[in-house]
């Protein structure tokens, strides 16, 4: 039922009972009932249809237009990842607030309809309901259970709207985050600032936002008699069709995917697989070099983070996959195609290189890195210039971007930190001192983008992890190409001596 239909069945009620309108002990007289109907007769919202697509994150903010006022909406879902313990705190959030003075727009009304999956596997959980809030804040309280929804709490007797407490909170109760993957969520604002200033139903501003609760797979795989637990976080979907196998040392595993071209196109997307592999397993978890596709389709470089030191146990991996990824992926995938196909597997024989572009593991954050002089020595400052990117748009973030930045050696001790740092317009230079000729790793940490000195969006937060080589000449530099050219000049002097021992080679 859509909110203009829901309106108008409530309003032929209300005139047949001529009266008054009774819900407990509160009674709407007939003068002000009509008085009510006039106000709505003069509201007009100068909105335009708005629909925001979001695929794969946690939480998302739109952009919406309510009169004079630059409005925004934040919806949100915890928790990011589903255990037995994290159940206790599962909510959904939604604020609507002034982008201009960050007030939160009050006594607004929401019209919210759950599903959990995309396209023909959606499964509906909670059919289109109305909520109001007096303090513009909702938040929808879960308790996961099997069975049909529930909502805890009372309705207001004008639109029969379920009321939130003054904190905000609703307790609703059912299959909500019983498992993780993505849910879908349609929001409408219905009205705001009166619980009788209600939007044409033209003028709603509507949003479509699918967001994600990681799934923890956890496997023991037997490799050459013994037993290692491994564990894949998938902060997009369900985990399954694991396989391990150990002759080529190679891991696989699928989750639901639909590869449509025009919903990929349309969608704010972001893929992340977190695989976390015991150190102890020899020639596998001691290295650092992986071979890793989707759908048989390689990645490395920023698709693929290696950190070896968060943990003293466990090798963990990063699979980052952008929307541009996919969409090439897309290109090249039947068109039943169902599930995203994962490998992982030891690489031999490459050689570690410095990593020029990084992404946050959430946040969907690129990071370009780049580095001056072009040839890294160690005891020799370095300048670091970082560049913030939105890794949907691809665009340079215009506002100030506040991030810590760290760089770590082979043993994982610190040798750089550096926190509370702001790259004025996405733009950031640091110097660092390399203490010795070895690999190291270096971590960018967004913490909030900001305009004029105050947080204004903290949902894009994430690590984002990368290489730098001591020393190494850096891919396109002219230190680079100098060296190609004494390489290959070398090598012409090499093959005419060659040639005067051997004659008729033609050089």
């Amino acid at each position: 039922m859509t909110p203009k239909n829901f309106l108008f069945l409530r309003i032929k009620y209300t005139q047949q009972e001529n009266t008054r309108v009774q819900s407990g002990s509160q009674k709407v007289s007939r003068f002000a009932f009509a008085a009510s109907l006039a106000v709505l007769s003069i509201i007009v919202a100068t909105l335009s249809n708005q629909e925001a697509f979001g695929d794969g994150l946690t939480s998302e903010t739109f952009s919406a237009t309510l009169g004079e006022r630059n409005a925004e909406l934040l919806v949100q879902v915890n928790p990011p990842i589903l255990t037995d313990a994290s159940r206790n705190d599962a909510y959904i959030l939604f604020r609507l607030y002034d982008a201009n003075n960050n007030q939160t727009i009050q006594y607004t009304t929401f019209f919210i309809t759950v599903e959990k999956g995309v396209g023909e596997d959606a499964v509906p959980i909670m059919p289109p309901t109305l909520f109001h809030t007096e303090s513009g804040l909702l938040r929808l309280k879960v308790q996961p259970a099997e069975g049909d929804l529930r909502i805890f709490g009372t309705q207001e007797q004008f639109l029969n709207a379920w009321v939130a407490d003054p904190g905000g909170t609703v307790n609703i109760q059912g299959p909500l985050f019983l498992e993780g993957g993505i849910y879908h969520l349609r929001v409408e604002i219905f009205g705001v600032d009166n619980i009788r200033n209600i939007f044409a139903d033209e003028n709603i501003p509507k949003f479509d936002s699918w967001l994600s609760v990681g799934d923890v797979f956890t496997q023991n795989i037997d490799y050459q008699g013994q037993a290692y637990n491994t564990t894949i976080i998938s902060y997009y979907d369900r985990v399954r069709d694991f396989s391990f196998d150990g002759n080529n040392q190679q891991f696989t595993w699928s989750m639901p995917f639909d590869w449509n071209a025009s919903r990929i196109e349309e969608t704010n997307i972001f893929v992340h697989e977190e695989v976390k592999i015991p150190k102890s397993l020899a020639g596998i978890g001691d290295t650092t070099s992986f071979t890793a596709t989707v759908n048989g389709n390689p990645i490395s470089g920023r698709m693929l983070a290696v950190d070896p030191y968060s943990s003293q146990q466990e090798l963990t991996l990063h699979y980052l996959i952008n929307k541009n990824d996919i969409i090439s992926m897309a290109s090249q995938s039947s068109q039943g195609d169902s599930d995203m196909v994962f490998t992982l597997a030891p690489a031999t024989g490459q050689v570690a290189q410095t990593t020029g572009e990084i992404l946050t593991d959430t946040g969907n954050i690129n990071v370009i890195l780049e580095w001056a002089p072009d040839q890294l020595n160690a005891n020799a400052e370095s300048t670091l210039t970082l560049i913030f990117l939105d890794g949907f748009s691809g665009e340079r973030i215009a506002d100030d971007v506040n991030y810590n930045l760290r760089v770590l050696d082979n043993n994982g001790s610190q040798v750089y930190s550096q926190t509370g740092l702001v790259a004025e317009g996405g733009t950031g230079i640091q110097t660092i001192d390399f203490p010795a000729n070895e690999n190291y790793r270096v971590e960018v940490e967004v913490t909030a983008i900001a305009r004029d000195g105050q947080s204004i969006d903290q949902t894009r937060n994430g690590i984002a992890r990368g290489t730098v080589v001591v020393p190494e000449f850096q891919p396109g530099s002219l230190a680079t190409a100098a060296a190609v050219t004494g390489i290959s000049a070398a090598m012409i002097i090499l093959l005419r001596r060659f040639v005067k021992i051997v004659p008729g080679l033609g050089l």
